[in-house]
Protein backbone atom coordinates (compact mmCIF):
# COMPACT_ATOMS: atom_id res chain seq x y z
CA UNK A 1 0.00 0.00 0.00
CA UNK A 2 1.16 3.53 -0.97
CA UNK A 3 2.31 6.03 1.81
CA UNK A 4 -0.11 8.10 0.60
CA UNK A 5 -3.00 5.55 0.75
CA UNK A 6 -2.05 5.17 4.69
CA UNK A 7 -2.14 8.75 5.29
CA UNK A 8 -5.48 8.63 3.84
CA UNK A 9 -6.73 6.40 5.59
CA UNK A 10 -5.76 7.58 8.67
CA UNK A 11 -7.79 10.83 8.17
CA UNK A 12 -10.31 9.07 7.42
CA UNK A 13 -10.48 7.27 10.32
CA UNK A 14 -9.47 10.03 12.57
CA UNK A 15 -12.39 12.11 11.18
CA UNK A 16 -15.14 9.28 11.48
CA UNK A 17 -13.09 9.39 15.31
CA UNK A 18 -14.07 12.91 15.34
CA UNK A 19 -17.52 12.70 14.69
CA UNK A 20 -17.97 9.81 16.59
CA UNK A 21 -16.36 11.66 20.00
CA UNK A 22 -18.05 14.68 19.02
CA UNK A 23 -21.54 12.91 19.38
CA UNK A 24 -20.60 10.92 21.96
CA UNK A 25 -20.89 13.32 24.56
CA UNK A 26 -24.28 11.60 25.99
CA UNK A 27 -22.21 8.99 26.73
CA UNK A 28 -20.54 10.03 29.69
CA UNK A 29 -21.25 8.96 33.44
CA UNK A 30 -24.25 6.03 32.15
CA UNK A 31 -24.80 3.52 34.34
CA UNK A 32 -23.50 0.32 32.68
CA UNK A 33 -25.26 -2.15 34.59
CA UNK A 34 -26.44 -4.75 32.46
CA UNK A 35 -29.70 -5.24 34.11
CA UNK A 36 -30.58 -1.24 34.74
CA UNK A 37 -33.99 -0.19 33.77
CA UNK A 38 -33.48 1.97 30.76
CA UNK A 39 -34.19 5.71 31.23
CA UNK A 40 -37.13 6.50 29.26
CA UNK A 41 -34.92 9.31 27.38
CA UNK A 42 -33.18 6.64 26.16
CA UNK A 43 -36.11 3.54 25.25
CA UNK A 44 -37.70 6.91 22.66
CA UNK A 45 -34.04 7.45 21.24
CA UNK A 46 -33.89 3.86 20.23
CA UNK A 47 -37.52 3.26 19.16
CA UNK A 48 -37.59 6.42 17.27
CA UNK A 49 -34.97 4.89 15.07
CA UNK A 50 -36.92 2.49 14.00
CA UNK A 51 -39.56 4.65 12.19
CA UNK A 52 -36.56 6.29 10.44
CA UNK A 53 -35.59 3.18 9.01
CA UNK A 54 -39.49 1.94 8.32
CA UNK A 55 -40.35 5.18 6.50
CA UNK A 56 -37.97 3.70 3.62
CA UNK A 57 -38.24 0.35 3.91
CA UNK A 58 -41.70 0.50 3.67
CA UNK A 59 -41.80 1.91 0.53
CA UNK A 60 -39.49 -0.47 -0.81
CA UNK A 61 -41.35 -3.39 0.49
CA UNK A 62 -45.46 -1.67 -0.49
CA UNK A 63 -44.85 0.80 -2.81
CA UNK A 64 -41.73 0.06 -4.98
CA UNK A 65 -43.54 -2.12 -7.02
CA UNK A 66 -45.97 0.24 -8.00
CA UNK A 67 -43.42 3.21 -9.24
CA UNK A 68 -41.67 0.89 -11.21
CA UNK A 69 -44.69 -0.53 -12.71
CA UNK A 70 -46.87 2.50 -12.74
CA UNK A 71 -45.12 5.42 -12.90
CA UNK A 72 -42.17 4.24 -14.41
CA UNK A 73 -43.34 1.47 -16.79
CA UNK A 74 -41.44 -1.60 -15.77
CA UNK A 75 -43.25 -4.90 -16.45
CA UNK A 76 -44.30 -7.01 -13.57
CA UNK A 77 -42.10 -9.63 -14.59
CA UNK A 78 -38.89 -7.55 -14.76
CA UNK A 79 -39.52 -6.30 -11.55
CA UNK A 80 -40.44 -9.71 -10.51
CA UNK A 81 -36.92 -10.98 -11.44
CA UNK A 82 -35.47 -7.85 -9.81
CA UNK A 83 -36.23 -8.41 -6.71
CA UNK A 84 -35.85 -12.56 -6.42
CA UNK A 85 -32.18 -12.22 -8.10
CA UNK A 86 -31.94 -9.26 -5.80
CA UNK A 87 -32.36 -11.88 -2.32
CA UNK A 88 -29.48 -14.20 -3.73
CA UNK A 89 -26.85 -10.96 -2.33
CA UNK A 90 -29.08 -10.07 0.18
CA UNK A 91 -28.53 -13.51 1.76
CA UNK A 92 -24.84 -13.09 1.61
CA UNK A 93 -24.76 -9.39 2.86
CA UNK A 94 -27.03 -10.08 5.74
CA UNK A 95 -25.10 -13.33 7.06
CA UNK A 96 -21.39 -10.76 6.71
CA UNK A 97 -22.97 -7.81 8.21
CA UNK A 98 -24.01 -10.00 11.36
CA UNK A 99 -20.00 -11.63 11.28
CA UNK A 100 -19.22 -7.97 11.30
CA UNK A 101 -21.03 -7.14 13.80
CA UNK A 102 -20.00 -9.95 15.94
CA UNK A 103 -16.51 -9.45 15.63
CA UNK A 104 -16.69 -5.05 15.79
CA UNK A 105 -14.78 -3.69 18.92
CA UNK A 106 -14.54 -0.35 18.51
CA UNK A 107 -14.97 2.50 21.04
CA UNK A 108 -18.13 3.42 20.17
CA UNK A 109 -19.28 -0.15 20.84
CA UNK A 110 -19.85 -3.13 18.53
CA UNK A 111 -23.40 -1.98 16.80
CA UNK A 112 -24.42 1.81 17.53
CA UNK A 113 -21.35 2.98 15.54
CA UNK A 114 -22.16 1.35 12.52
CA UNK A 115 -25.52 3.21 12.67
CA UNK A 116 -23.32 6.64 12.72
CA UNK A 117 -21.36 5.39 9.65
CA UNK A 118 -24.19 4.97 7.65
CA UNK A 119 -26.82 6.85 8.48
CA UNK A 120 -25.87 9.24 5.23
CA UNK A 121 -25.49 6.82 3.02
CA UNK A 122 -28.61 5.61 3.84
CA UNK A 123 -30.42 8.76 2.62
CA UNK A 124 -28.70 8.75 -0.55
CA UNK A 125 -29.21 5.27 -1.99
CA UNK A 126 -32.96 5.52 -0.86
CA UNK A 127 -32.91 8.87 -3.20
CA UNK A 128 -31.36 7.27 -5.90
CA UNK A 129 -33.69 4.55 -5.85
CA UNK A 130 -36.70 6.51 -7.09
CA UNK A 131 -34.15 9.14 -9.27
CA UNK A 132 -35.15 7.17 -12.27
CA UNK A 133 -32.77 8.41 -15.53
CA UNK A 134 -35.17 8.79 -18.73
CA UNK A 135 -33.88 5.61 -20.25
CA UNK A 136 -35.02 2.85 -22.08
CA UNK A 137 -36.79 -0.50 -20.81
CA UNK A 138 -33.58 -2.75 -20.83
CA UNK A 139 -31.39 0.91 -18.91
CA UNK A 140 -34.08 0.97 -16.62
CA UNK A 141 -34.21 -2.18 -15.81
CA UNK A 142 -30.65 -2.48 -15.19
CA UNK A 143 -30.83 0.95 -12.68
CA UNK A 144 -33.64 -0.38 -10.97
CA UNK A 145 -31.89 -3.54 -10.14
CA UNK A 146 -28.53 -1.58 -9.44
CA UNK A 147 -30.43 0.76 -7.22
CA UNK A 148 -32.48 -1.37 -5.58
CA UNK A 149 -29.21 -3.98 -4.20
CA UNK A 150 -27.48 -0.95 -3.72
CA UNK A 151 -30.32 0.25 -1.12
CA UNK A 152 -31.45 -3.32 0.50
CA UNK A 153 -28.23 -5.70 -0.45
CA UNK A 154 -25.35 -3.02 1.18
CA UNK A 155 -26.71 -0.20 2.75
CA UNK A 156 -30.27 -0.91 4.62
CA UNK A 157 -29.12 -4.66 5.24
CA UNK A 158 -25.50 -2.45 6.55
CA UNK A 159 -27.62 0.43 9.08
CA UNK A 160 -30.68 -2.19 9.83
CA UNK A 161 -28.59 -4.92 11.46
CA UNK A 162 -26.54 -3.37 13.83
CA UNK A 163 -29.79 -1.34 15.25
CA UNK A 164 -31.63 -4.61 16.16
CA UNK A 165 -28.54 -6.21 17.51
CA UNK A 166 -28.38 -2.83 19.60
CA UNK A 167 -32.27 -3.17 20.59
CA UNK A 168 -30.41 -6.52 22.53
CA UNK A 169 -28.06 -4.86 23.85
CA UNK A 170 -29.26 -1.98 26.13
CA UNK A 171 -30.29 -4.44 28.93
CA UNK A 172 -30.84 -7.87 29.63
CA UNK A 173 -33.95 -7.34 31.56
CA UNK A 174 -36.35 -9.40 29.77
CA UNK A 175 -38.76 -6.92 30.74
CA UNK A 176 -37.20 -3.66 29.83
CA UNK A 177 -35.96 -5.05 26.53
CA UNK A 178 -39.86 -6.42 25.91
CA UNK A 179 -41.35 -3.09 26.65
CA UNK A 180 -38.26 -1.28 24.91
CA UNK A 181 -39.81 -3.52 21.85
CA UNK A 182 -43.63 -2.55 22.42
CA UNK A 183 -42.72 1.02 22.06
CA UNK A 184 -40.67 0.60 18.79
CA UNK A 185 -43.11 -1.56 17.33
CA UNK A 186 -45.75 1.33 18.51
CA UNK A 187 -43.87 4.27 16.46
CA UNK A 188 -43.02 0.80 13.87
CA UNK A 189 -46.44 0.58 12.41
CA UNK A 190 -46.86 4.36 13.17
CA UNK A 191 -44.53 4.96 10.81
CA UNK A 192 -45.83 2.41 8.34
CA UNK A 193 -49.22 3.34 8.49
CA UNK A 194 -48.15 6.82 7.31
CA UNK A 195 -45.88 5.61 4.63
CA UNK A 196 -48.49 3.54 3.09
CA UNK A 197 -52.21 5.12 3.70
CA UNK A 198 -50.32 8.63 2.98
CA UNK A 199 -47.53 8.95 0.86
CA UNK A 200 -49.13 8.37 -2.40
CA UNK A 201 -51.81 10.93 -1.70
CA UNK A 202 -48.91 13.21 -0.97
CA UNK A 203 -47.13 12.01 -3.94
CA UNK A 204 -50.45 12.43 -5.73
CA UNK A 205 -50.53 16.18 -4.63
CA UNK A 206 -46.89 16.58 -5.51
CA UNK A 207 -46.78 15.46 -8.60
CA UNK A 208 -49.98 17.99 -9.41
CA UNK A 209 -47.80 21.04 -8.56
CA UNK A 210 -45.11 19.89 -10.21
CA UNK A 211 -46.46 18.16 -13.32
CA UNK A 212 -44.07 15.26 -12.87
CA UNK A 213 -44.82 11.87 -10.77
CA UNK A 214 -41.27 10.77 -10.70
CA UNK A 215 -39.96 14.30 -9.26
CA UNK A 216 -42.67 13.72 -6.70
CA UNK A 217 -41.41 10.33 -5.73
CA UNK A 218 -38.01 11.68 -5.35
CA UNK A 219 -38.76 15.02 -3.47
CA UNK A 220 -41.20 12.89 -0.78
CA UNK A 221 -38.60 10.29 -0.09
CA UNK A 222 -36.13 12.77 -0.22
CA UNK A 223 -38.13 14.21 2.92
CA UNK A 224 -38.43 11.18 4.70
CA UNK A 225 -34.53 10.55 4.02
CA UNK A 226 -33.11 13.56 5.77
CA UNK A 227 -35.96 13.17 8.68
CA UNK A 228 -34.61 9.54 9.13
CA UNK A 229 -30.50 10.81 9.15
CA UNK A 230 -31.22 13.20 12.06
CA UNK A 231 -33.09 10.31 13.96
CA UNK A 232 -30.58 8.18 13.30
CA UNK A 233 -28.19 9.83 14.55
CA UNK A 234 -29.78 10.55 17.79
CA UNK A 235 -30.15 6.75 18.51
CA UNK A 236 -26.33 7.01 17.86
CA UNK A 237 -25.47 9.71 20.38
CA UNK A 238 -28.57 8.83 23.09
CA UNK A 239 -28.35 4.45 23.27
CA UNK A 240 -25.92 2.57 25.45
CA UNK A 241 -24.43 -0.76 24.81
CA UNK A 242 -24.26 -2.45 28.50
CA UNK A 243 -24.08 -6.17 27.67
CA UNK A 244 -20.58 -7.19 27.51
CA UNK A 245 -20.52 -10.23 25.27
CA UNK A 246 -16.60 -9.99 24.81
CA UNK A 247 -16.08 -10.01 28.66
CA UNK A 248 -17.79 -13.73 28.61
CA UNK A 249 -16.44 -14.83 25.44
CA UNK A 250 -12.45 -13.96 25.35
CA UNK A 251 -12.34 -14.19 21.80
CA UNK A 252 -14.12 -14.02 18.05
CA UNK A 253 -15.71 -17.20 18.10
CA UNK A 254 -15.32 -19.26 14.29
CA UNK A 255 -18.36 -18.26 12.18
CA UNK A 256 -18.48 -22.40 11.47
CA UNK A 257 -19.39 -22.84 15.42
CA UNK A 258 -21.36 -19.38 15.36
CA UNK A 259 -23.40 -20.53 12.69
CA UNK A 260 -24.05 -24.08 14.18
CA UNK A 261 -25.16 -22.29 17.42
CA UNK A 262 -27.83 -19.99 15.33
CA UNK A 263 -29.79 -22.59 13.15
CA UNK A 264 -29.62 -25.10 16.14
CA UNK A 265 -31.23 -22.86 18.53
CA UNK A 266 -35.06 -23.73 18.41
CA UNK A 267 -36.25 -20.56 19.49
CA UNK A 268 -34.03 -18.63 17.00
CA UNK A 269 -35.99 -21.13 14.43
CA UNK A 270 -39.68 -20.49 15.72
CA UNK A 271 -38.82 -16.86 15.89
CA UNK A 272 -37.47 -16.67 12.06
CA UNK A 273 -40.13 -18.43 10.82
CA UNK A 274 -42.41 -16.34 12.37
CA UNK A 275 -40.90 -13.15 11.14
CA UNK A 276 -40.42 -15.03 7.74
CA UNK A 277 -44.43 -16.00 7.03
CA UNK A 278 -45.31 -12.06 8.96
CA UNK A 279 -43.14 -10.74 6.15
CA UNK A 280 -45.28 -12.84 3.60
CA UNK A 281 -48.60 -11.50 4.73
CA UNK A 282 -47.46 -8.07 5.12
CA UNK A 283 -45.89 -7.54 1.57
CA UNK A 284 -49.21 -9.38 0.13
CA UNK A 285 -51.49 -6.94 1.97
CA UNK A 286 -49.48 -4.09 1.50
CA UNK A 287 -49.18 -4.84 -2.07
CA UNK A 288 -52.34 -5.74 -2.96
CA UNK A 289 -54.03 -3.82 -1.51
CA UNK A 290 -53.46 -0.90 -3.46
CA UNK A 291 -54.71 -2.95 -6.40
CA UNK A 292 -57.30 -4.80 -4.94
CA UNK A 293 -58.91 -1.15 -3.96
CA UNK A 294 -58.55 0.22 -7.83
CA UNK A 295 -59.38 -2.73 -9.61
CA UNK A 296 -61.58 -5.04 -7.27
CA UNK A 297 -63.43 -1.76 -5.20
CA UNK A 298 -63.00 0.66 -8.13
CA UNK A 299 -61.04 3.09 -6.07
CA UNK A 300 -57.25 3.47 -5.47
CA UNK A 301 -58.19 5.96 -2.57
CA UNK A 302 -59.44 3.91 -0.09
CA UNK A 303 -56.12 2.34 0.47
CA UNK A 304 -55.85 5.09 2.79
CA UNK A 305 -58.62 4.24 5.54
CA UNK A 306 -58.50 0.53 5.04
CA UNK A 307 -54.44 0.47 5.72
CA UNK A 308 -55.31 3.36 8.53
CA UNK A 309 -58.18 1.23 10.18
CA UNK A 310 -55.63 -2.17 10.38
CA UNK A 311 -52.33 -0.10 11.71
CA UNK A 312 -54.42 1.73 14.03
CA UNK A 313 -56.03 -1.52 15.69
CA UNK A 314 -52.51 -2.90 15.55
CA UNK A 315 -51.42 0.10 17.81
CA UNK A 316 -53.89 0.11 19.93
CA UNK A 317 -53.11 -3.88 20.79
CA UNK A 318 -49.85 -3.54 20.86
CA UNK A 319 -50.19 -0.59 23.78
CA UNK A 320 -52.03 -3.31 25.35
CA UNK A 321 -49.63 -6.04 25.37
CA UNK A 322 -47.64 -4.71 28.50
CA UNK A 323 -50.37 -5.48 30.77
CA UNK A 324 -51.35 -8.67 28.79
CA UNK A 325 -47.87 -10.37 28.07
CA UNK A 326 -47.14 -11.17 31.77
CA UNK A 327 -50.40 -13.01 32.44
CA UNK A 328 -50.78 -14.82 29.29
CA UNK A 329 -47.23 -15.11 27.55
CA UNK A 330 -46.17 -14.65 24.04
CA UNK A 331 -47.22 -18.08 22.86
CA UNK A 332 -50.96 -17.73 23.76
CA UNK A 333 -51.20 -13.85 22.87
CA UNK A 334 -49.62 -15.00 18.82
CA UNK A 335 -52.09 -17.81 18.59
CA UNK A 336 -55.15 -16.01 19.66
CA UNK A 337 -54.10 -13.08 17.33
CA UNK A 338 -53.60 -15.51 14.66
CA UNK A 339 -57.28 -17.25 14.81
CA UNK A 340 -58.63 -13.52 15.08
CA UNK A 341 -56.97 -12.63 11.70
CA UNK A 342 -58.46 -16.25 10.38
CA UNK A 343 -62.07 -15.46 10.95
CA UNK A 344 -61.27 -10.95 9.78
CA UNK A 345 -60.32 -12.86 6.41
CA UNK A 346 -63.89 -15.38 6.55
CA UNK A 347 -65.92 -12.70 7.41
CA UNK A 348 -64.64 -10.73 4.37
CA UNK A 349 -65.53 -13.25 1.72
CA UNK A 350 -69.60 -12.87 2.96
CA UNK A 351 -69.19 -9.85 0.64
CA UNK A 352 -65.89 -9.06 -0.79
CA UNK A 353 -66.69 -5.74 -2.56
CA UNK A 354 -68.33 -4.42 0.78
CA UNK A 355 -66.07 -1.38 2.31
CA UNK A 356 -67.54 -1.67 5.48
CA UNK A 357 -67.29 -5.14 6.14
CA UNK A 358 -63.34 -4.53 4.33
CA UNK A 359 -62.91 -1.73 7.21
CA UNK A 360 -64.00 -4.75 9.80
CA UNK A 361 -61.93 -7.38 8.65
CA UNK A 362 -59.36 -4.94 8.67
CA UNK A 363 -59.27 -4.05 12.11
CA UNK A 364 -59.31 -7.77 13.08
CA UNK A 365 -56.26 -8.39 11.39
CA UNK A 366 -55.06 -5.27 12.90
CA UNK A 367 -55.73 -6.38 16.93
CA UNK A 368 -54.73 -10.25 15.17
CA UNK A 369 -51.37 -9.27 14.18
CA UNK A 370 -50.82 -6.88 17.13
CA UNK A 371 -48.85 -9.61 19.60
CA UNK A 372 -46.08 -10.97 17.06
CA UNK A 373 -45.72 -7.29 15.74
CA UNK A 374 -44.98 -6.19 19.10
CA UNK A 375 -42.73 -8.71 20.08
CA UNK A 376 -40.83 -9.19 16.75
CA UNK A 377 -37.33 -8.20 18.03
CA UNK A 378 -37.59 -9.29 21.73
CA UNK A 379 -38.02 -13.06 20.15
CA UNK A 380 -34.94 -12.95 19.23
CA UNK A 381 -33.53 -11.77 22.14
CA UNK A 382 -34.93 -14.25 24.25
CA UNK A 383 -33.51 -17.24 21.81
CA UNK A 384 -30.02 -15.23 22.47
CA UNK A 385 -30.51 -15.80 25.94
CA UNK A 386 -31.36 -19.22 25.28
CA UNK A 387 -27.93 -20.01 23.33
CA UNK A 388 -25.42 -18.62 25.89
CA UNK A 389 -28.00 -20.72 28.91
CA UNK A 390 -27.99 -24.21 26.06
CA UNK A 391 -24.18 -24.04 24.86
CA UNK A 392 -22.40 -21.16 26.33
CA UNK A 393 -22.30 -19.11 23.44
CA UNK A 394 -23.85 -15.17 22.03
CA UNK A 395 -24.18 -14.35 18.75
CA UNK A 396 -26.08 -11.18 18.64
CA UNK A 397 -25.28 -9.94 15.24
CA UNK A 398 -25.06 -13.33 13.33
CA UNK A 399 -29.00 -14.32 15.03
CA UNK A 400 -30.49 -10.69 14.24
CA UNK A 401 -28.78 -10.37 10.60
CA UNK A 402 -30.36 -14.29 10.28
CA UNK A 403 -33.75 -12.50 11.38
CA UNK A 404 -33.50 -10.16 8.64
CA UNK A 405 -32.28 -12.38 6.21
CA UNK A 406 -35.63 -14.14 6.58
CA UNK A 407 -37.08 -10.86 6.43
CA UNK A 408 -36.06 -10.02 3.20
CA UNK A 409 -35.98 -13.67 1.76
CA UNK A 410 -40.36 -13.39 2.86
CA UNK A 411 -40.20 -10.22 1.40
CA UNK A 412 -38.08 -10.52 -1.64
CA UNK A 413 -39.82 -14.37 -2.91
CA UNK A 414 -43.02 -12.91 -1.72
CA UNK A 415 -42.82 -10.54 -4.45
CA UNK A 416 -41.52 -12.33 -7.04
CA UNK A 417 -43.89 -14.69 -6.75
CA UNK A 418 -46.75 -12.29 -6.50
CA UNK A 419 -45.21 -10.23 -9.59
CA UNK A 420 -44.59 -13.98 -11.67
CA UNK A 421 -48.49 -15.14 -11.43
CA UNK A 422 -49.76 -11.30 -12.22
CA UNK A 423 -47.61 -11.14 -15.31
CA UNK A 424 -48.46 -14.70 -16.38
CA UNK A 425 -52.07 -13.54 -15.79
CA UNK A 426 -51.45 -10.64 -18.57
CA UNK A 427 -51.63 -7.78 -15.25
CA UNK A 428 -50.91 -4.82 -17.21
CA UNK A 429 -49.92 -1.41 -14.06
CA UNK A 430 -50.53 0.66 -17.01
CA UNK A 431 -54.25 -0.05 -17.32
CA UNK A 432 -56.31 1.97 -14.99
CA UNK A 433 -59.59 0.40 -14.22
CA UNK A 434 -60.61 -3.35 -14.18
CA UNK A 435 -62.50 -3.38 -17.52
CA UNK A 436 -59.21 -2.71 -18.78
CA UNK A 437 -57.42 -5.67 -17.04
CA UNK A 438 -57.72 -9.41 -17.89
CA UNK A 439 -59.96 -11.59 -16.26
CA UNK A 440 -57.12 -13.77 -15.02
CA UNK A 441 -55.21 -10.55 -13.51
CA UNK A 442 -58.51 -9.85 -11.20
CA UNK A 443 -59.11 -13.14 -10.31
CA UNK A 444 -55.10 -13.22 -9.03
CA UNK A 445 -55.74 -10.03 -7.02
CA UNK A 446 -58.62 -11.15 -5.30
CA UNK A 447 -57.10 -14.48 -4.55
CA UNK A 448 -53.70 -12.64 -3.08
CA UNK A 449 -56.08 -10.46 -0.82
CA UNK A 450 -58.58 -12.39 0.22
CA UNK A 451 -57.01 -16.08 0.08
CA UNK A 452 -53.74 -16.18 0.44
CA UNK A 453 -53.46 -14.27 3.69
CA UNK A 454 -55.62 -16.98 5.62
CA UNK A 455 -52.51 -19.66 4.86
CA UNK A 456 -50.49 -17.56 6.62
CA UNK A 457 -51.85 -17.24 9.54
CA UNK A 458 -52.55 -21.40 9.98
CA UNK A 459 -48.67 -21.55 9.69
CA UNK A 460 -47.94 -18.89 12.18
CA UNK A 461 -50.36 -20.51 14.24
CA UNK A 462 -48.55 -23.62 14.05
CA UNK A 463 -44.98 -22.34 14.43
CA UNK A 464 -46.38 -20.37 17.28
CA UNK A 465 -47.91 -22.97 19.29
CA UNK A 466 -44.45 -24.79 19.34
CA UNK A 467 -42.91 -21.73 21.58
CA UNK A 468 -42.58 -23.17 25.07
CA UNK A 469 -39.61 -20.27 26.54
CA UNK A 470 -42.31 -18.40 28.74
CA UNK A 471 -42.42 -21.46 30.92
CA UNK A 472 -38.76 -21.89 31.51
CA UNK A 473 -37.43 -17.91 31.20
CA UNK A 474 -37.34 -16.78 34.62
CA UNK A 475 -35.07 -20.04 36.15
CA UNK A 476 -33.02 -20.30 32.44
CA UNK A 477 -32.03 -16.31 33.28
CA UNK A 478 -30.93 -17.22 37.60
CA UNK A 479 -29.12 -20.28 36.01
CA UNK A 480 -27.24 -18.37 33.45
CA UNK A 481 -26.27 -15.26 35.83
CA UNK A 482 -25.42 -17.15 38.54
CA UNK A 483 -23.19 -19.38 35.94
CA UNK A 484 -21.07 -15.97 35.02
CA UNK A 485 -20.51 -15.57 38.60
CA UNK A 486 -22.99 -12.22 39.01
CA UNK A 487 -25.69 -11.80 41.56
CA UNK A 488 -29.07 -13.29 40.79
CA UNK A 489 -30.80 -10.78 42.89
CA UNK A 490 -30.57 -8.76 39.55
CA UNK A 491 -32.98 -10.31 37.98
CA UNK A 492 -35.53 -9.37 40.76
Amino acid sequence: MEKSDVTSMRKSKSHEGGIAELLNFKQKNKDMNEFIKVPMSEKLAYCFGDPALTLIYTITTTLLTYFYTNVVGISVGAVGMILLLSRVFDGFSDVLMGTIIDRTHSKYGKARIWILRLALPYATAAVLLFTMPPFGNTGKIIYAFLTYNLMNTVVYTAISQPFHSLGSLMSRDRTERDTICNIRMLLSITASMIVTAFTLPLINKVADMTHNPQIAWVIVTAAYALCSVFILLNTYATCTERVKSDEVQKEDIPFKIAFKATITNKYFLIALGLMLFYTAYQIIIGTDLTYYCQYVLGDVNLVMPLSAAEKICTIVGIALLPKLLPKYGKRNLICAGCLLGIAGQLLFLANITSVPLGVVTCMMRGFGIAPFYGVQYSLPSDAIEYGHWKNGIRVEGLMFSSMSMGQKAGSGITSAVMSAILSMAAFNGLKATAAEQTAAAISAIKAFYLYVPIALWVIMFAIAACYSLDKVYGKMMKELIAREGKNVDTLE
